[in-house]
């Protein structure tokens, strides 16, 4: 556990090929998904928060609240680390439940290891942006690509201080975004996304 570092997860996204709000859906022993992965980071972190444009969730939980009007992931990041109390932020994607509580931990002693500006997970499709680590010395860059309407997360993995860190699993970072998706998952959950 890292007091300099900030668990979020990211749950403000429009959910479009899902049909509806993805964070919202049922997911384990919980009413939504964005709860699942929140208290899956809770052991990990002092301090975790939900990113989303506004509060709809059904439980009580610190937000980081996304108030731009645009829908990208790379302002909510801006938004995110302007308003954490650490040096840094995980950022878990809400869509992620397979994420297992070891590579978070592994990451973390990474991070504190080398304090990259990002260290993001790379699995067998490559660099995970949604698993990764963002250090708030990034934001004068976030804000110089949002003001070129430069909006992919992805592209700022290519920062001249990013590193990553490999995992070999695929399913660790399969990602609920269909209707079929989300089914599939449900039936084969396993607790702590270990399989």
């Amino acid at each position: 556990m890292d007091k300099g570092i900030d668990g979020v997860v990211l749950a403000g996204g429009r959910s479009r090929r899902m049909g509806r709000d993805k964070a919202l859906l049922p997911f384990g022993d919980y009413s939504t998904l964005a709860e699942y992965q929140y208290r899956r980071l809770l052991p990990l972190f002092t301090r975790v928060w939900l990113s989303a444009k506004e509060n709809k969730f059904p439980f009580e939980v610190p937000l980081l609240p996304d108030r731009s009007a645009t829908y990208s992931p790379l302002v909510a990041l801006a938004s995110i680390l302007e308003r954490i109390e650490g040096e840094a932020a995980f950022l878990l994607g809400v869509d992620m439940p397979f994420v297992p509580p070891r590579l978070v931990s592994a990451m973390l002693r990474g991070y504190e290891a080398e304090r990259p500006s990002i260290l993001a997970a790379r699995g067998p499709r490559g660099p995970e942006p949604l698993c990764a680590l963002y250090s708030r010395s990034l934001l004068p860059e976030i804000h110089r690509r949002i003001a070129r309407d430069e909006h992919r997360l992805q592209a700022l993995l290519e920062f001249q201080n990013a590193r990553l860190f490999p995992w070999d699993n695929p399913e660790a970072f399969r990602n609920l975004n269909r209707p079929e998706e989300y089914r599939e998952a449900r039936s084969g959950w396993e607790p702590e996304g270990e399989k």
